[in-house]
C-alpha cells in the first residue's frame, strides 16, 4: 500500500498571490495549503463533499507556517502531506512546498471535525468514515493553543460580506489572512521577503453581517494582528508573524 506522503501534488503561484514587490502575500500560503489539502482529502475519500453525508466538515483550527526560502514570482510548487497525529478532537496534518530548488515553505495544521447541524465539536472517538494510521512525523513546533495579553490597537472595524462566507456557512479560513494583510502599512509590506512564520489561530467563527474590529500589536520581531468579533464580544482570530 502506497503511503499517502508520498503523494506529490502540483500547484502554481498565481500573479494575484504577489504583492507589488512580487513577494507572496500572507494569505496566499493559506490558498496553496488550502488547495492542497483539499486535493489529498479527496483522493482519501474524506473531502467536504463526503463528509457532509455524515453532517460533519472540517474545521481549520490552527495553522503554522515556516518560511524556508521566499517565494519570488510566479513559480511552480510540489507538495507533500500527511497526518501525523490525533489527540482528542484536534487532528494534526503536515505539509511541506518544494520547488526546482529545493524546499520553500512547511506547515502544521490542527483541524477538527464540526457538527454542522448544531455547530458542536464532533467528540467520538472514531469518525463515521475510514482515517488512516498517522505517521507521526512533525516538520515544525506547532500548537492549536494561543495566549497573548499585550498591548493592541484597533486599526480597522469591519463587516462581514456574503463573499466572504463559504459551504460551511462562516466565514472562509483564507479571508482572515486577507483581514490581516489589509492593515499591514508600508514598511511591513516590504518586510515580507523577510517573513520566516506565520501562525494562525481560529477561536471563534465570524458569521454573515457580523462586525469585527481588527487590532495590531508588536514584540520585538513579531507583528500580532487580532480580529475582535463586536457582535459576540469575543475574540475571532489571532495571526501572528514573525520575521527575521
Amino acid at each position: 500500500m502506497v503511503s499517502e506522503k508520498e503523494w506529490v501534488y502540483e500547484v502554481e503561484i498565481e500573479v494575484e498571490d504577489l504583492n507589488e514587490n512580487k513577494i507572496l502575500k500572507p494569505y496566499a500560503y493559506q490558498r496553496l495549503i488550502a488547495k492542497v489539502a483539499e486535493e489529498h482529502l479527496k483522493r482519501l475519500n474524506m473531502d467536504v463533499d463526503t463528509i457532509m453525508k455524515y453532517n460533519l466538515s472540517w474545521v481549520l483550527i490552527s495553522l503554522s507556517i515556516e518560511i524556508v526560502r521566499p517565494v519570488e514570482g510566479c513559480d511552480r510548487l510540489y507538495a507533500t502531506t500527511w497526518y501525523s497525529k490525533r489527540k482528542g478532537p484536534y487532528f494534526r496534518r503536515e505539509m511541506v512546498f518544494s520547488n526546482e530548488m529545493g524546499e520553500v515553505f512547511k506547515a502544521s495544521s490542527f483541524s477538527i471535525l464540526l457538527d454542522i447541524e448544531n455547530r458542536s465539536i464532533f467528540r467520538e472517538k472514531e469518525p463515521p468514515f475510514t482515517v488512516n494510521e498517522p505517521i507521526e512525523e512533525f516538520v515544525l513546533e506547532a500548537s492549536p493553543n494561543f495566549k497573548y495579553t499585550g498591548d493592541y490597537k484597533k486599526t480597522d472595524v469591519r463587516r462581514v460580506f456574503n463573499s466572504f462566507i463559504d459551504c460551511n456557512g462562516h466565514v472562509n479560513n483564507c479571508r482572515y489572512g486577507e483581514f490581516a494583510y489589509d492593515v499591514f502599512n508600508d514598511d511591513e509590506r516590504r518586510k515580507l521577503k523577510d517573513l520566516k512564520r506565520m501562525d494562525i489561530y481560529f477561536h471563534s467563527e465570524l458569521m454573515l453581517n457580523d462586525r469585527f474590529s481588527v487590532l495590531k500589536a508588536y514584540d520585538n520581531n513579531k507583528l500580532l494582528i487580532r480580529g475582535f468579533n463586536e457582535n459576540k464580544g469575543v475574540n475571532s482570530f489571532d495571526i501572528v508573524l514573525e520575521f527575521k
